[in-house]
């Protein structure tokens, strides 16, 4: 067999993707057994051990399943399935049974792709355990590839001989089956919140989220009267070209639809608009599809009279405000980390509460090892220590187990969409006033990101080298001043730069896109954290960074008014990255 016709999965922002046609049979069998292998050095794995399975909604989930499953049973492991699960779940549960995992989805993103999450008997796997993963991958898959005749169980297109895919296929449940790794999750928010602690009516939008039925049910638990109407229904929106566009969608979908939290599609925002208003919900709440990115939409009030209006509250405002509310239930708050592209409402509320910020690079890898970092630094002198994360996905990760008015919440330091969506809600009920308001009280900063599809990882590379410096590369930052410039590095060192130097030609070339007559004032600071992250003087932010798990090219924006952000990411789309593609040589 030809193998150089397959192309070898990596590692994206967190765990592995790629298309449906690059993820066959054999090359997600590899690299389950490359983990496991990994796994078996750590102690985390031995012969006899379980791993627990579980996968989202997706079309080509059962198939890649059925090759994590054999994977598992050929290293000599016990495969728990768990059926349909949520990532945090599933995380939840094997953490809870000390042991690793494997969640198969795509997350967020399009049908014609997957991946595969692995975590280990702690949790998530960390960018510190990718160099040994890769390691012990490239050893299975010398062993793979050196089997010939009846013991190679793929086919030349990759997949398993029929023989083996039955037999792969039989370590699976049936299709809707959920394992306990569902009950425990649901759980976790009753047994703590209590049963009336949510007393209010919201629409919970199912379409092809892995939690639609169990996520519903936890509100439900807390005293929610949940509408989520089934039928298919015609709704109305604008469209990415501006046009008019009216559109037959499902609001339970067998059919997996994509939802991003953080690029929220019109579709998404005519949906929960008209059933809103239909049914007389304040509050509209739904996840991804594989339930850990959740969205929370809101009934725009003015004067205190509710509108037809609906917005939605992005990932870093969500965070901001969950951490609020588990302050207002008696939840110390010590310390949180955040991605650099969250918004900076966050820096100034929370420094203002004298709680320690730490900026990561963006993926949930990275503030996990932030808050493990922040935890080991102050429980030195021992006592308790808070510590918080989230994404600007939304995604809300618990550093530690947290007393809440006398029952334990254990830790999940996993991205979750349940407890930051409860979390505001009790916020809101608690200070009484609408989700509107707390947004009102908040810094007027707001955020927008989206990003350009189809654009390949090359030409992604090439437009962020071309706005770095080449000569300093080790620079977290640079400040400018008129004629100088200041840069810290990522070791924490900082040293000024005189006169002209390779900075303030970075600086001039992205002048020449982020024009005056676009609105852009003065670069003051270039943030170098993850991608290009550039400040104006008049308080915009523009956040140049490629897609980690997608051939994308993602674009984030903050400025005074929700209008500007959503301006600075259309010039950035339609204009300013295509132009930085073309003078880099990548077009």
């Amino acid at each position: 067999m030809n193998f150089d016709k397959f192309k070898e999965l990596s590692f994206g922002t967190s765990g592995l993707r790629d298309t449906v046609e690059n993820m066959t049979d054999m090359e997600c069998y590899i690299n389950t057994r490359g983990f496991l292998s990994y796994m078996q050095e750590t102690g985390d794995f031995s012969e006899g051990s379980a791993v627990v399975l579980g996968g989202d909604r997706r079309p080509s989930t059962v198939r890649i399943k059925s090759a994590v499953a054999a994977a598992i049973r050929d290293m000599k492991g016990r495969v728990d399935e768990q059926g349909l699960v949520s990532t945090p779940a599933l995380t939840y549960y094997a953490m809870g049974e000390k042991r690793p995992s494997v969640m198969v989805t795509g997350s967020h993103i399009p049908a014609d792709r997957n991946g595969i999450k692995f975590t280990k008997r702690a949790g998530e796997v960390l960018k510190s355990d990718e160099p040994g993963i890769l390691r012990n991958v490239s050893k299975e898959r010398e062993k793979i590839y050196s089997l010939s005749g009846k013991t190679f169980l793929f086919d030349e297109k990759g997949m398993f001989k029929p023989d083996e895919a039955k037999k792969a296929l039989a370590l699976l449940k049936e299709k809707e089956y959920s394992g306990p790794a569902v009950k425990q999750y649901t759980e976790r928010y009753k047994n703590v919140f209590g049963g009336d602690a949510l007393k209010d009516k919201i629409f919970f939008y199912q379409h092809s989220a892995v939690a639609r039925d169990f996520g519903r049910k936890i509100f439900e638990d807390l005293g929610s009267e949940v509408i989520s109407p089934a039928e298919k229904m015609t709704v109305e929106y604008t469209d990415e070209s501006g046009g008019e566009k009216s559109e037959q969608t499902a609001l339970r979908s067998e059919l997996f639809i994509p939802v991003d939290t953080e690029s929220v599609s019109n579709l998404t925002m005519a949906i929960f608009k008209r059933v809103m208003n239909e049914h007389n919900v304040d509050i509209g709440v739904t996840m991804d599809g594989d339930s850990d990115r959740p969205l929370l939409v809101y009934r725009v009030f003015k004067n205190g009279k509710p509108t037809d209006a609906v917005n939605y509250i992005t990932g870093d405002i969500l965070g901001l405000l969950s951490v609020l509310g588990l302050k207002q239930a008696g939840v110390d708050i010590n310390a949180v980390a955040v991605p650099i592209s969250a918004n900076d409402a966050i820096d100034k509320v929370l420094s203002e509460m004298g709680i320690e910020i730490t900026k990561t690079k963006i993926g949930s890898p990275y503030v996990i090892a932030a808050m493990t970092e922040s935890r080991r630094k102050h429980l030195k002198s021992g006592g308790q220590w808070n510590v918080f994360s989230w994404e600007s996905n939304g995604g809300f990760l618990t550093g530690n187990d947290l007393d809440i008015s006398g029952k334990t919440l254990k830790a999940l330091p996993s991205r979750d969409a349940v407890l930051p969506l409860i979390s505001v809600l009790l916020l809101s009920l608690n200070k009484g006033k609408k989700v509107s308001e707390l947004i009102d009280e908040l810094p007027a900063r707001y955020t927008h990101a989206d990003r350009k599809k189809n654009f390949p990882s090359d030409k992604s590379r090439a437009v962020i080298k071309s706005i770095s410096p080449e000569k300093e590369k080790d620079v977290k930052e640079v400040f400018f001043n008129k004629s100088d410039a200041v840069i810290t590095s990522f070791n924490g060192s900082s040293k000024p730069l005189s006169g002209d130097n390779e900075f303030f030609s970075v600086k001039r070339r992205l002048e020449t896109f982020f024009t005056k007559e676009n609105g852009f004032s003065d670069i003051i600071r270039i943030n170098y954290i993850d991608g290009v992250r550039i400040f104006f003087s008049n308080g915009d932010i523009s956040h140049l960074r490629p897609s980690g798990n997608a051939p994308e090219f993602r674009n984030y924006a903050i400025a005074s008014t929700p209008k500007r952000a959503k301006e600075i990411v259309q010039l950035g789309l339609e204009s300013i990255i295509p132009g930085l593609s073309k003078e880099a040589g990548s077009e």
